[in-house]
């Protein structure tokens, strides 16, 4: 009966090696040990696959993973793959085939082709761990960013004289604007929201329908367009205005609340 020595070390690379879904234990009259390495005696041609009671291994899977309270999906998809590639294999052997017309039609050996599949399945969990060891430590570090290319100078000032660069230097001042008088004093810019209510109020005197874009109509300050909005959500909460607009970023419409009307003076009035 074969059995696995689980506390016997096995170099890296090594056929027989255990891979951590192999917890699960077959035990049965000519086999002991985990499903994965029954399967490398069976690609080695060290068992003969018809001595397996698959039945009885599925019955002991089952029996398995009820006393689990988790089970990964990583091991139980590699059990399910398995188990149907041995049954299949099984059942080759034990169903007659219908002889091959010539040598280029005989199927491949069912052996052959579980070990073929088993050795590419042993390729791909390698090159997945390989690659899960390269994320993990790029975790860890930092790309080198390349410093900017020098670039050539491609000006040839060889052929400059100092006339050139006076003519030059005297076009660029001479675009200057004249410089401000000292005397002069440069008010802050003021605007309050009632000058803006007024405006927003004469805007839609006669229960006229404006757009809020219509009141920025000339403005030249960042300061004007902020106090022109508060003005407009004050006349919203007072209850003399309503706004809307049909979607995001769309243009906001403001009309005179039902009920108020807008004289042409810019004064509000019950209607």
């Amino acid at each position: 009966m074969h059995t696995a020595q689980s506390s016997e070390p096995r170099p890296h690379g090594d056929p027989t090696t255990i891979t951590p879904a192999s917890a699960y234990q077959v035990h049965l009259p000519a086999f002991e040990g985990p499903l994965d390495l029954l399967l490398q005696l069976i690609e080695r041609e060290k068992l003969d696959i018809s001595t397996i009671s698959l039945a009885h291994v599925a019955e002991e899977f089952l029996a398995y993973i009820r006393e689990l309270a988790m089970i990964e999906a990583e091991a139980l998809a590699d059990f399910l793959v398995v188990a149907a590639k041995l049954v299949w294999i099984k059942s080759r052997l034990l169903v007659p085939q219908p002889a091959a017309a010539s040598a280029e039609e005989e199927e491949e050996d069912p052996g052959e082709a579980l070990a073929r599949q088993l050795r590419e399945y042993k390729r791909f969990k390698e090159a997945a761990a390989a690659l899960r060891a390269l994320e993990e430590a790029g975790r860890h570090t930092y790309p080198r960013v390349a410093p900017p290319p020098e670039l050539a100078r491609r000006l040839d000032s060889s052929s400059i004289t100092l006339a050139d660069l006076l003519a030059a230097a005297g076009t660029a001042f001479r675009a200057l604007p004249p410089p401000a008088s000292p005397d002069r004093i440069v008010a802050p810019f003021i605007v309050t929201i009632a000058d803006q209510i007024a405006l927003i109020r004469r805007a839609t005197g006669g229960n006229r329908t404006i757009t809020f874009r219509s009141l920025l109509q000339g403005t030249q300050h960042r300061l004007e367009i902020i106090v022109t909005l508060l003005a407009v959500l004050e006349l919203i909460k007072r209850g003399q205005l309503i706004a809307s607009q049909d979607g995001l970023f769309g243009e906001i419409v403001i009309q005179p609340m039902a009920g108020v009307e807008i004289t042409a003076n810019g004064e509000p009035r019950e209607a």
